[in-house]
């Protein structure tokens, strides 16, 4: 279905039917399609996926493309497919978006999922490199930066699928939301998201550093921290049957998942460390 905003219409398709409902959204210009291979893992919930503006099949005629307006989409999306309460999950920069539509309206979030999380504002001048690539020759920028997101052997198939999600983004769009992200105020209020949080992130993630989602994990009141072996900055692709395992197991009660994951429980029960300036590497 399209869901139609005042400048925008957002592409959101729903799959299956269960007590539970995760509720996702990409990251950057990867649409909602990022989620399909994890959905199929979870037969017996409901899952919903958007697009969201600059990606994807959904269209964005006003300009610049701002973080307000994409958690306004986020909660309208959600009114028209009827999802009153849901698990929200998001991927690498559609997390920023996802802590800010939570601290917006917590009443309508059970918890949060949150893989290779890009969450905070950008040191200033830190997209510019990226930009200026994009702008220069688009497609070799996209190449390099699936290539990037995806170092796990025998991934050639989603290296391809990534990058036609991609190339459908127009530059434009690219670049704004690139530069959306300097709008992001949920790192200075990360301690009133009462919602219990899954933080999964691969080991080899050379887009966003471990680390950035070690301290989102260690700010957050209700965390628990998983990073993955062997995976990179997309586990919703390549980890799809063990990201799902862990999302039963955090919010369903499901049976212990094998523990290929080296898992981190944290709380603050202890003070946080500092937040630095540029805690990640929003491109390669």
């Amino acid at each position: 279905m399209f869901v139609h905003r005042p400048d925008a219409r957002l592409f959101s398709l729903s799959f299956g039917q269960g007590p539970s409902t995760l509720f996702a959204l990409g990251g950057w210009v990867g649409s909602g399609e990022v989620w399909f291979e994890l959905f199929g893992h979870l037969p017996d919930w409901r899952c919903v996926a958007y697009d969201h503006r600059g990606s994807g099949a959904s269209t964005h005629s006003g300009s610049p493309i701002t973080v307000a307006a994409q958690v306004d989409d986020l909660i309208a999306v959600m009114d028209a497919q009827r999802v009153q309460r849901c698990i929200l999950g998001a991927e690498s920069s559609g997390a920023g978006i996802a802590l800010e539509a939570v601290l917006r309206a917590p009443h309508r979030f059970d918890g949060l999922v949150l893989v290779g999380a890009s969450w905070s504002r950008p040191a200033p001048g830190a997209t510019d490199s990226f930009i200026g690539r994009l702008e220069a020759d688009h497609e070799a920028a996209l190449r390099s930066f699936v290539d990037h997101c995806l170092p796990e052997p025998d991934s050639d198939d989603h290296r391809r699928w990534g990058l036609h999600m991609l190339r459908r983004a127009p530059l434009q769009h690219a670049v704004e939301l690139l530069r959306s992200r300097d709008q992001l105020t949920a790192q200075d209020r990360l301690r009133d998201i009462k919602q219990p949080a899954l933080v999964v992130h691969g080991e080899l993630d050379c887009i966003v550093p471990p680390a950035s989602s070690r301290l989102l994990a260690a700010s957050l009141p209700d965390a628990e921290l998983h990073l993955l072996p062997g995976v990179g900055h997309v586990p919703v692709f390549t980890a799809a049957a063990r990201l799902a395992g862990l999302i039963r197991q955090r919010f369903a009660g499901g049976a212990p998942v094998d523990r290929e994951t080296a898992s981190v429980r944290t709380s603050l029960s202890s003070a946080s460390p500092p937040l630095p300036s540029n805690p990640e590497r929003t491109t390669p």
